[in-house]
């Protein structure tokens, strides 16, 4: 009985070091952002840029998901899906739009992978907006420090005309 005291704290100092050998390690996860610059995408027939011309607006509306360890790879799993809207341009007259876009994976300014997708707009009726969410997307990397300064980017895919558009007419919030 008088050895309780020692093998108390002899249990209490083992369950301590039990538990500083069950903490998770620190993930890294990396942002996943929709791209300014490729946000919206103004679509016209073919040579023109006037109001009776335009097919659609369209816009991402944001990304979400999460970010996990896969713990015997060591590898950040980065599950998001991407959300869209698009008007109905006189030009399109209701006809389901599908609209090119990419996921890109950068560390600062160089572009490490990119991946091009795209996403199908269907307007009920008379409806004058779609909206849509894309599949489920997988991003695997390394969990280490670096990952932090990686970028997920998500952009629609514009040609030069929609980027000179876009640059000419900036979109609102």
């Amino acid at each position: 009985m008088k050895h309780l005291p020692c093998l108390l704290a002899l249990l209490s100092l083992s369950g301590l070091a039990a538990c500083a050998t069950d903490h998770p390690p620190p993930m890294y996860c990396p942002p996943v952002r929709v791209l300014e610059a490729g946000q919206v995408l103004d679509a016209f027939l073919p040579g023109r840029s006037d109001v009776a011309a335009q097919i659609t607006e369209a816009r991402i509306t944001g990304v979400a998901g999460s970010c996990t360890l896969e713990k015997k790879k060591g590898l950040l799993v980065v599950k998001f899906q991407a959300g869209f809207t698009a008007s109905d341009g006189p030009a399109d007259r209701g006809a389901p739009l599908t609209l090119p876009y990419f996921v890109s994976i950068s560390q600062g300014e160089d572009i490490v992978s990119k991946n091009a997708y795209s996403i199908t707009l269907t307007f009920d009726g008379n409806e004058s907006e779609a909206s849509a969410v894309s599949k489920p997307i997988t991003v695997e990397l390394p969990n280490q420090r670096l990952s932090t300064r990686t970028d997920i980017l998500v952009s629609f895919q514009l040609t030069p005309a929609e980027l000179a558009y876009a640059a000419a007419h900036p979109a609102g919030p």
